[in-house]
C-alpha cells in the first residue's frame, strides 16, 4: 500500500492517479487475523497542500460471534477520504514546515498522513485505523444485522435432542451406590437426573455411620 508520488507531487492542482488493490494484509495489526485481502480501488488528487486519498476497501477478519460465541468471517467495508502532506518539495528537497499548509495541527503532524523525503505515500495505517473504526461492536453470524443466529439455532437443537438422551451406567461398578442412584432417580416428586459420574457424592446424603449414638 505504498506508492511513490513523487512525479504526481510535480504536476498540476487536479491531477490525479487510480490504483485497483489486491493487498495481503498479513502483519498489519497483531491482534486481526485477516480471512483474505484488501480489495478495491483507491484514487490520489493532486491539492495545492499534497495529495488527496479517495476510496472504497473491504476485506474479512475473524471475529467472535456476540450470540454463539462462535469464530466467524466478518466482512469489513469502508471509505477512505484523507490529505496526506509532503515533507520535502519534490524539485528543490526543501522540507516545508507545517505552517505552510492548511488545516488542523493535528492532522499536519500526523506522522500517518505524511509524505515521506523519498515521496513515498504509505496507506497502512490509515487503513488500519479504518479496519477498526468499520468492525461492528457485536459481530455476529447474521450480517445483515439482526436475526437469527444459524450457529446458536443449531446449538440450541442439539441441546433439545440431548434431553432424549438415556443415561447409561455400570451396576456392578457403582456397586451400593447404584441402588441409592436408582432410588434418588425414581423418586417422588423428583424428575432430575444424576448423572452417574457424581454418584458416589450420594454417599454424603447418608447418615454418618461412624457418628458415636450412645
Amino acid at each position: 500500500m505504498q506508492f511513490n508520488v513523487a512525479q504526481l507531487l510535480k504536476e498540476p492542482t487536479g491531477a490525479t492517479r487510480r490504483y485497483e488493490l489486491n493487498e495481503n494484509l498479513d502483519g498489519l495489526d497483531p491482534e486481526l487475523k485477516f480471512l483474505g485481502p484488501l480489495v478495491g480501488a483507491v484514487t490520489l488528487l493532486r491539492t495545492n497542500s499534497g495529495i488527496l486519498v479517495t476510496g472504497e476497501l473491504s476485506t474479512a477478519v475473524q471475529a467472535t460471534c456476540r450470540r454463539c460465541l462462535e469464530p466467524i468471517a466478518q466482512e469489513v467495508r469502508f471509505q477512505l477520504e484523507e490529505s496526506f502532506r509532503p515533507l520535502l518539495e519534490v524539485v528543490t528537497g526543501r522540507y516545508i514546515p507545517p505552517e505552510e499548509f492548511e488545516g488542523e495541527e493535528e492532522d499536519l503532524e500526523d506522522a500517518a498522513l505524511l509524505i515521506n523525503e523519498r515521496h513515498i505515500l504509505d496507506l497502512s495505517e490509515v487503513v488500519r485505523q479504518a479496519i477498526w473504526l468499520a468492525m461492528p461492536m457485536y459481530p455476529g453470524c447474521n450480517w445483515v444485522g439482526a436475526g437469527e443466529c444459524p450457529n446458536l439455532a443449531r446449538r440450541l437443537a442439539e441441546l433439545g435432542d440431548l434431553a432424549d438422551v438415556d443415561v447409561h451406567y455400570d451396576a456392578d461398578a457403582l456397586g451400593d451406590d447404584a441402588e441409592d442412584l436408582e432410588d434418588t432417580r425414581d423418586g417422588a416428586g423428583n424428575d432430575d437426573e444424576i448423572d452417574p459420574r457424581w454418584a458416589a457424592l450420594l454417599k454424603l446424603r447418608k447418615p454418618d455411620n461412624n457418628v458415636d449414638e450412645s
